[in-house]
């Protein structure tokens, strides 16, 4: 699946309902984002929220897991290996 990007106000409904449902993996800043990952059973949200008014910007979901490379350096995976 390639990526896709929420971008009606259902949408973004559907977003919230499935950030309540999926695993957050990672979270980075890029300007005056804060970008959170989360996995869900067959695909990765990547929501981009407003640093300063903590407001969900725009939810890109995805399944290639090419789009994870931002990620990478940041996500723990101690737990997993002990």
């Amino acid at each position: 699946m390639k990526r896709h990007r929420f971008t009606t106000i259902e949408e973004v409904q559907q977003a919230h309902y499935l950030l309540q449902t999926g695993t957050l993996v990672a979270r980075r800043k890029q300007g005056f984002y804060t970008i959170e990952l989360f996995q869900l059973a067959d695909c990765y949200l990547e929501v981009f929220r407003h640093t300063h008014f903590n407001v969900i910007i725009k939810v890109n979901r995805f399944s290639d897991t090419s789009y994870l490379d931002p990620y990478l350096k940041s996500i723990n995976i101690r737990s997993v290996i002990s």
